[in-house]
């Protein structure tokens, strides 16, 4: 093969050369004598029409047409003429003879063409020449004068064949050059290769493992010494074979042995892998029973420490009770750690995303690690970027618990100085966002082995930490596998005994813009005194104040606070903050006297929120205004304005004071199609003290504006006959110019098109089913101003809702995770109100099997606009119900439904039936108004805990 291969391209190096050279020689000899044969052939016809228009001069100036017609056919007979055409003096035809002429016309006018013209048609040779008349032709005149012209054709059609001929046979004699010129090269070449295939065949029976196999030696020169080379070469392999095979014979004998004890070691190693499984399954399991065991009684021992601590106690049966809470909550502690570290191995832990204020939820952690922080004089300060949105949907749970692990070891481990916990933005696209929170101490730092130990599980930096400051080393791991979860990374940065920052991001959705709080811009031209000797804390103070539009100074002690308000040199100041730890003046109470009764500069005093015995003594020496560590952002602000606005009712009064305690002059009209949602809106307003008024309809609500004059209106979407949006048209059309109510949609679902043509259509607002109190609240002092709420509740009038783009899939996983129904979820969307939920209830109950019936009729018939009026009335039915999972079925089918992906309603339909079929089963199963009066209890528990939290806080 090899030789074969060397043979022809052996042949192909000689052969290529000359047949590119003969190639183009034959190219050469084909050109020319095609240019010849086409010359020959033009100069032929040229010759004949000359000498055929000289011989018809006479007779044709003699018009004699029967000599004419004689003279024109014999003219056909000479050789390739195709057809002739006579024309007069005037250029009009005037005989012919043959066919017509191939192509177009003369390109130029007959009575121009003064000498022979020749027209190509590529088929044919159309020669135009003038006939003269025999005078001009004797006297050989200059300008002669045409008394008529020819036109002789000419088929080119043999010319081309001929062409094709001598081109063929030019081909043939180079083909058959070629071939002979092929078969010489290849009988020499072969003379060569002949030796070298002999050489590659024995080669290749040396590499089978014929070593006995040599090379006849029969060439000379060069060919000789390979062939002579190769049967050496032969021969050393054999030699270097033997000694090989005699060492691996040995090394086998030896191999065996080893594998034999390999074998019995992997034995032994499986069996040991196995028992070391099963053990750590044993122990997962054990973990997590008893870690549940143990948490079970400890709770009722914190429980009954709790009450006891409540009685009337000795101080030193107070100290032994606080022994029993403190040590309780350490060993609680560790079995929730214990018990998450088990969740986290078997890959049951959920998490929980809602939208939640993510500037509250860092400042609930630093609220609840004060008191350690405070015990150490360590300076927590919390900067929070501007840029970063406060509202967002994550899991609060578990970025709380993630971010105590974290400040707490911060505090743990540091001795003096701060702890600062940054939260920035790492990325935003759209609505998605990555936010960074790092957490930044001075304490005793870490080493790189310790760093790189540091995230396993029950391994601490080293024994010595672990003797000195205690703990599972469960922490981290957890909080690792934990932001892993909620799609982010975790690391640390750490020098030792100079402190470490450790860091986490996660990916979280921003919130929509009518539940973010707005900006606080209440301080706008007013100066504020800081007094604040540590860098971040001051730091901190000034990113907030600055924020909310006022001016900061910073002055370093009281005493400088009072020589600056003396001073009429200086700007004048209209409130102090003065971190009491931080001033050093010893006579505070005479300076507090000064500044705030003789300058009037009020001031805000900040305190640990442990100093209780501190706060006591500073009102007692005249300070009116107090505020605890660690400061929450709005706490700050509404104590300022508190300061600087005192005839104003506070946020936090107005908070107290509710809506349900104002004058009924605010007059509302809610509109809806569905009794229970319509009841439920009803109600909720009621109890907020407005005048009411109900229509099921868009014609009775138009009717409604026309006769009555209201304040508010809210407005559902999708109703039968007159829809919403319709109906809103209406009543812009009925306003005077000069009056404009605020109307408000209502809908448990739209896309983004349609909330666009909501707005298109004279609607102010959009609110979201399901509705509860504090939404109904809030929008209430948006378009009314009926009472005061806090800034980060309201929104600015005039301020257009953004609205998210619902989704199109189902998450089947979710749904798996929501119960079929929850009572306690009904109640909160009642406001509490234990017959509106059973009212609500009782009503989807009732019509629940109907509407499933006409949905399946519908979808069967193809009816897809009756079947979406009707998805869309449920689906705004469940959402006061508590049928969480029903729902999210009716959201995801009306989604389909509107988008027009009719492929994918078939699966979202039988998810539907299904969940429709399912709390059938449960109302079935189940004592409806006991299981109402379970749910009013878990409400109760709820409402307290939540108020328990607050006063705390």
């Amino acid at each position: 093969m090899q030789g074969n291969g060397l043979q022809n391209r052996l042949a192909y190096i000689a052969l290529i050369p000359a047949v590119l050279i003969a190639f183009v020689s034959l190219c050469w000899f084909i050109y020319k004598d095609t240019n010849q044969q086409i010359e020959a052939f033009k100069l032929r016809t040229e010759s004949v029409t000359t000498q055929v228009a000289f011989a018809l001069s006479l007779p044709m100036y003699q018009s004699n047409e029967l000599l004419l017609q004689s003279m024109l056919r014999d003219a056909l007979s000479q050789e390739d003429a195709r057809s002739i055409r006579l024309f007069n003096l005037v250029a009009s035809e005037w005989m012919s003879s043959g066919p017509k002429p191939k192509g177009t016309a003369f390109p130029v006018s007959i009575r121009d063409t003064l000498s022979i013209t020749l027209v190509k048609t590529g088929k044919s040779y159309r020669y135009f020449v003038p006939v003269l008349s025999p005078e001009d032709i004797q006297q050989k005149a200059l300008k002669p004068r045409p008394i008529g012209w020819l036109e002789l054709e000419y088929d080119f059609g043999p010319t081309h064949i001929a062409i094709y001929q001598t081109i063929l046979s030019h081909l043939g004699v180079f083909l058959a050059c070629v071939v002979a010129y092929y078969f010489l090269i290849s009988f020499l070449s072969k003379q060569f290769v002949q030796p070298i295939q002999e050489m590659i065949k024995t080669v290749v029976q040396i590499r089978e493992g014929d070593l006995d196999a040599r090379v006849p030696e029969v060439s000379k020169g060069e060919l000789g010494e390979l062939e002579q080379g190769i049967n050496n070469m032969a021969e050393t392999i054999l030699s270097s074979y033997t000694d090989m095979q005699t060492s691996v014979d040995q090394a086998t004998s030896d191999l065996r042995e080893t594998l034999e004890t390999i074998e019995i070691q992997n034995i032994e190693l499986d069996m040991a892998r196995r028992e070391a499984q099963q053990a750590n399954q044993v122990k997962t399991e054990f973990l997590a029973n008893m870690s549940h065991e143990i948490r079970t009684p400890l709770n009722g021992i914190i429980g009954f420490a709790r009450l006891l601590g409540r009685s009337n106690l000795t101080r030193k049966q107070e100290d032994y009770v606080s022994t029993i809470m403190s040590s309780s909550q350490v060993l609680l502690t560790i079995i929730n750690d214990v018990l998450d570290f088990c969740k986290i191995e078997a890959g049951k832990l959920m998490l929980d995303n809602r939208s939640t204020n993510l500037r509250e939820s860092i400042e609930d952690v630093l609220t609840m690690l004060e008191p350690a922080s405070s015990a150490k004089g360590l300076e927590v300060v919390s900067l929070f970027y501007t840029d970063v949105p406060e509202q967002l949907v994550f899991d609060p749970l578990r970025l709380k618990q993630v971010l105590t692990n974290l400040i707490n070891n911060a505090i743990k481990f540091t001795n003096e100085g701060s702890v600062v916990i940054r939260t920035m933005i790492e990325q935003q696209q759209q609505n998605k966002v990555t936010v960074r929170i790092s957490v930044t101490d001075t304490g005793i730092g870490l080493s790189k082995t310790q760093q790189k130990a540091l995230f396993q599980a029950f391994s601490q930096a080293d024994s010595s930490t672990a003797r000195e400051f205690g703990g599972t080393g469960l922490g981290l791991v957890i909080s690792k596998r934990l932001v892993e979860q909620m799609g982010g990374d975790i690391g640390l940065d750490s020098v030792k005994d100079k402190g470490s920052t450790f860091w986490f991001n996660i990916k979280a959705e921003v919130a929509p813009a009518v539940q973010q709080p707005p900006k606080l811009l209440g301080l706008d031209g007013q100066t504020i005194a800081v007094i604040e000797s540590r860098e971040m804390t001051r730091l901190s103070l000034n990113h907030q104040i600055q924020g909310w539009g006022a001016k900061v100074v910073e002055i370093g002690s009281a005493e400088k606070l009072y020589r600056h308000l003396i001073s009429k040199s200086q700007p004048a100041i209209d409130v102090a903050i003065m971190d009491i730890q931080s001033n050093h003046d010893t006579d505070l109470h005479r300076l507090l006297l000064k500044i705030e009764r003789e300058l009037n500069c009020p001031v805000l005093v900040l305190t640990n929120s442990s100093d209780s015995d501190l706060k006591t003594q500073l009102v007692e020496q005249g300070a009116q205004y107090h505020l605890a560590k660690p400061i929450r952002s709005n706490a700050l602000y509404n104590a300022l304005v508190g300061i600087l606005s005192p005839e104003a009712e506070t946020l936090a009064e107005a908070e107290d004071r509710g809506l349900g305690k104002m004058k009924g002059d605010i007059r509302v009209l809610a509109v809806d199609d569905n009794s229970a949602n319509l009841k439920l809106i009803l109600t909720l307003l009621d109890s907020f003290g407005v005048q009411t008024t109900g229509c099921s309809s868009g014609e009775e609500a138009v009717k409604a504006t026309r006769d009555q004059k209201f304040d508010l209106i809210f407005m559902d979407i999708q109703m039968p006959n007159m829809d919403g949006i319709t109906a809103t048209r209406h009543i812009r059309r009925n306003e005077a110019k000069d009056v404009h109510v605020p109307i408000v949609a209502l809908t448990a679902h739209a896309l983004a098109e349609e909330q666009q043509s909501m707005l298109d259509a004279g609607m102010d607002d959009y609110l979201a089913k399901p509705i509860d109190d504090d939404q109904l609240q809030k929008t209430l002092f948006k378009w009314t101003g009926a009472t005061i709420k806090t800034h980060e509740d309201s929104m600015a009038v005039g301020e257009q809702p953004v609205i998210t783009e619902p989704s199109a899939s189902l998450d089947t996983h979710l749904l798996s995770t929501l119960p079929t129904v929850d009572l306690v979820y009904s109640l909160e969307k009642a406001a509490g109100k234990l017959s509106l939920a059973k009212d609500m209830f009782s009503m989807l109950a009732e019509t629940l099997q109907r509407d499933q019936v006409q949905i399946n009729q519908h979808y069967q018939q193809g009816d897809y606009k009756a079947l979406l009026e009707l998805v869309h009335r449920l689906h705004g039915a469940t959402v006061y119900c508590g049928v969480p999972r029903l729902t999210m079925a009716a959201h995801h089918t009306e989604t389909v439904l509107k988008q027009g992906d009719y492929s994918a309603l078939e699966d979202s339909l039988f998810v539907l039936n299904e969940e429709i079929d399912s709390i059938a089963h449960w109302i079935k199963q189940n004592d409806v108004d006991k299981s109402f009066d379970q749910a009013v209890r878990v409400y109760a528990y709820q409402l307290k805990e939540k108020k328990a939290k607050t006063v705390k806080a």
